[in-house]
């Protein structure tokens, strides 16, 4: 039986509505896009992977996913992703998937995490298990309002570890939809590090194209 969001949303290319896929081949080549993967350095996670910098019409469309209801366009970014057979290859290494969570009064408002729809999804096309690694912190500042300086501090204190996790030795996905100073990212990696995982590929849709990030 079709979902729901099947029948509202019947999937065809955003860019040249032709039915079969939120992204064709055609409309994909014309977009050239490539997935970046980054070794890190000086941070808790050991690799970051991004489909694009956050501009233009993959920025609108992540503000659509996360301010607008279109909650069906993670299946979009999944498939922009994954027509890169190099992020395939890379990410079979990895045990599990987790993913940034929210605060329960932020995801009831918005109605769903956007970082576990995509990790739900990213989860699917790898045959990877997806687990709740992390619980978010009430009463944390939300990061968009937050200056470079202030993230960073907002960050070490937004996440705990789940219950009764055994992540030793373990490669982990960690998925988020945007990454801008990594302070998030960062943090949540921490934790699971402090955990004995192994390593940590922070799995993002979009980067913002100018921070101190250093590589």
């Amino acid at each position: 039986m079709l979902k729901l969001l099947d029948i509202m949303f019947p999937e065809k290319c955003l860019y040249c509505q032709k039915q079969g896929k939120y992204i064709c081949d055609e409309c994909y080549k014309k977009l050239n896009f490539k997935c970046t993967f980054q070794k890190t350095l000086g941070r808790y996670f050991d690799y970051l992977i991004f489909s694009s910098f956050y501009t233009g019409n993959l920025k609108r469309q992540i503000h659509n996913f996360k301010f607008h209801e279109k909650s069906y366009l993670y299946k979009y970014f999944i498939e922009l992703s994954l027509k890169d057979e190099r992020l395939i290859k890379f990410l079979e290494k990895f045990d599990f998937i987790t993913y940034i969570p929210m605060s329960k009064n932020k995801e009831l408002k918005r109605g769903y995490n956007q970082s576990k729809l995509l990790a739900d999804e990213l989860g699917k096309n790898l045959n990877k298990t997806v687990v709740k690694t992390l619980e978010k912190e009430e009463n944390i500042k939300v990061q968009s309002s937050l200056n470079e300086k202030e993230r960073e501090e907002n960050a070490k204190h937004a996440f705990k570890i789940s219950e009764n996790l055994k992540l030793t030795g373990k490669n982990i996905i960690l998925v988020d939809d945007i990454f801008t100073t990594g302070s998030t990212a960062n943090s949540a990696s921490k934790i699971l590090k402090e955990n004995n995982c192994n390593e940590i590929c922070v799995f993002t849709i979009a980067k913002t194209k100018f921070n101190r990030f250093d590589f």
